[in-house]
Order: C-alpha cells, then structure tokens, then sequence
C-alpha cells in the first residue's frame, strides 16, 4: 500500500507530463518560445500548490501520528488506573469480607455457647425436679429419655442421689447410662479446669 504523499508526487509528475508534452508539440508545429516559457511559469506554479498540498498533508500525518500516541498514552494510563482501582476494591472487598467472616465465626460461637448454657440451664432445672422426686419414679422417668440426655442429667445431681436412681434401673440400661455418666462427668471436670 502506497503512502498518501507517494500518491501525491506520482499525481503530481503525470499533471507535468500531461503539460509538458503539449508544449513540446507545439514547438514542432513551428509555435513560439513564450508559449513555452508560459507554460513553465504555469508548471511551477503547479509545483509549488502540489508542494503546499505535500506539505499540509506531512502536517496532518505529524498531528495524526501524535494524536494516535497520545490516545495510546491515554488509553494505557486508563487501564493502569483502572487495574489499580480493580485492585483497590479487590482488596477492599477481601478486608471486608473477613471481617464479616469473623464476626459471624464469633456470632456463631458466642450462640453456641448461649444455646449450651440454655441447655445445661434445663438440664439443671430437671436434674432439680428429679433430685426431690424418689429414686424408683425418677429412674422409670429416666429410663424412658435419650441416654445422653439422662446421663447430663445424673451428672448434675449429687453422686449420692444419682447412684440411687441408677440403682433402681433395670441393670442393662442402667449400665449403659452408668458409662455416659462417667464420660460426661468426666468432661465436665476437664471443661471445669
């Protein structure tokens, strides 16, 4: 592909031969001199518009050519300002984000800890009921619950009436509740300390 002011000069050479040779012709056809230096007169004057043209094309290539590095140069420190804001809020976002992590972890633990005290609260309060109930109802009563839960039970009483109601227990499931009683006691002493 030919440049603008390529084009231009070759335009420019065809326009003077197109002038020139009629005034060559006209020489041989016996006409004067003046004409053709009438003619060259008119060629120079042609060359120095065509001159002008080149140079006011030159001018708009230049102007051209530093808009084009200018628009680069824009364009670059736009996305570098626009990676540094990415970045910025990334890590805004990320900051905030744990934070929030953290405060529900804390939440979440803090509610554990409430729904355990309410628990042990309740499970205080039957221990309570079943301590001033006799040994033979409280052990059917316990008998009939979850292990687990007659187990925490037991271990909130005294060791005197909790060994009464065991007691009273058929052997299997007094056994069996025996065992959680001694893993949650034991527990407790560790979670004491």
């Amino acid at each position: 592909m030919r440049s603008p002011i390529l084009r231009l000069l070759m335009a420019g050479l065809v326009v003077i031969s197109l002038i020139v040779y009629p005034c060559f012709a006209q020489e041989k056809e016996g006409k004067s001199l003046s004409a053709i230096v009438e003619r060259i007169s008119e060629l120079k004057s042609l060359e120095q518009l065509i001159n002008k043209k080149i140079s006011t094309l030159e001018k708009l290539k230049a102007q051209l050519d530093k808009e084009r590095k200018d628009i680069d140069k824009q364009k670059k420190e736009a996305d570098e300002y626009a990676k540094k804001k990415k970045k910025e809020a990334d890590d805004y976002f990320a900051s905030v984000k744990k934070q929030v992590d953290d405060y529900l972890a804390k939440k979440q633990k803090e509610l554990q800890s409430l729904e355990k005290q309410i628990a042990d609260q309740k499970i205080k309060k039957l221990a309570q009921i079943y301590s001033s109930a006799k040994p033979q109802a409280a052990a059917a009563e316990l008998s009939q619950m979850n292990e687990d839960v007659a187990a925490q039970i037991l271990v909130f009483m005294r060791p005197r009436q909790a060994g009464a109601i065991i007691s009273k227990m058929q052997p299997k499931k007094a056994a069996s509740i025996f065992q959680k009683y001694l893993l949650k006691k034991d527990s407790l002493k560790i979670n004491k300390q």
